[in-house]
């Protein structure tokens, strides 16, 4: 077989997935229906995170549900910087705040441990966790309730970053097609993941399967908790899309840190599903046809033309994503986008199964 029937195939392969990812997407409900107003508790796990707590807690505080249906427990996760006195100054002000500390467990290290001490000391029926490097919108609380009808046991929701240039837009876009697989694959009822900085479940779900002392260590707790409560089968799950959720992260402020986090991203996902793994091996072959045609082959033409292809449906795809959460301004990053993803997805199956510990907030795994 030559190189460009090769192509051909693995470039409507290529398609073909996005194609069933924009049907799936479009299956997901965009606003819950239920009307009951149960106490939530939310949960962040903060650790150096003293320029971004702040913001954090504010839109935490400026939620639109009934102010006393809801407490906002901060852990601090043994934080050397000013994090901890930032959290104890705004909860003096304010009775629904608590900040603890988190407590040592055998069983479990760094953010899973602070997460599983700020859900043992809260009180909530539904449990929502968010990161302290993130903005939640008023609605948050109140739009993700609202999927809460009996038999839902977790609710994922999409995340972006705050983007202002090429490197940071294309972080979000990235994130945008990513957590827009995510919730592709609940539409098509083959949930594959979810990120923790937008993650809400029931107690008696996280009860059921044991809390994160009854599942293995991972260091993507989100992904293990979500599976695991999924793999039940006595709950039902969402992933809405829709801005009324949509959760703004920070983005890596520098390459090294972009790299960590798709390392710590890749180790913890070595154990998805074979749907997932197919997804990333059709993803790594089209990406390595367009990359090696015109090096070993000179067919800059014909990879030209595939890479072509494969940008019209990554657009359509984030197109559909970011239209949903009222982002599409996002989109002006796009040309950066392909670059990186062109090269990232060669390059971290390298990076997981050849490079070292994962190190993550100043610790290793």
């Amino acid at each position: 077989m030559n190189y460009e029937f090769l192509l051909a195939i693995t470039t409507v392969l290529y398609l073909s997935q996005i194609a069933l990812f924009l049907y799936g997407f479009r299956r997901i409900p965009q606003r819950g229906g239920s009307r009951e107003q149960p106490p939530v508790s939310v949960i962040v796990a903060a650790r150096n995170e003293e320029h971004s707590i702040g913001q954090c807690i504010a839109s935490l505080q400026a939620q639109s549900y009934p102010s006393e249906r809801y407490e906002i427990i901060v852990v601090d996760d043994s934080s050397e910087d000013g994090t901890r006195a930032i959290c104890e100054n705004l909860a003096a002000g304010d009775r629904r705040i608590r900040v603890i500390p988190s407590a040592p467990k055998a069983s479990l290290r760094g953010k899973v441990n602070a997460l599983a001490t700020g859900i043992r000391e809260s009180s909530g029926e539904l449990l929502m966790i968010t990161d302290a490097d993130c903005i939640v919108p008023p609605t948050w609380i109140e739009a993700t309730v609202r999927f809460y009808e009996p038999g839902m046991g977790i609710v994922g929701g999409i995340s972006l970053q705050h983007a202002t240039n090429a490197f940071t837009g294309m972080q979000s876009l990235d994130w945008a097609f990513l957590l827009g697989v995510a919730a592709a694959g609940v539409g098509l009822r083959n949930p594959l993941s979810t990120i923790g900085n937008n993650l809400s479940f029931r107690r008696a779900a996280y009860q059921q399967v044991g809390g994160y002392e009854g599942i293995p260590f991972s260091i993507t707790e989100d992904y293990s908790l979500f599976q695991a409560i999924v793999r039940t089968g006595s709950w039902r799950y969402a992933y809405p899309a829709d801005d009324s959720l949509l959760v703004i992260s920070k983005p890596c402020r520098s390459w090294r840190e972009l790299i960590r986090q798709k390392h710590r991203w890749g180790k913890g996902g070595l154990d998805m599903k074979f749907s997932g793994f197919l997804i990333m091996a059709i993803g790594f072959v089209q990406h390595l046809m367009i990359l090696t045609g015109p090096m070993l082959y000179g067919a800059v033409s014909a990879a030209l033309t595939g890479w072509l292809l494969k940008s019209v449906g990554d657009y359509a795809f984030l197109h559909t994503v970011l239209r949903r959460v009222r982002r599409l301004d996002h989109l002006r990053y796009f040309h950066a986008f392909q670059v990186y993803y062109l090269l990232y997805v060669l390059i971290l199956p390298f990076l997981v199964f050849f490079g070292r510990k994962v190190i993550w907030k100043g610790r290793e795994y």
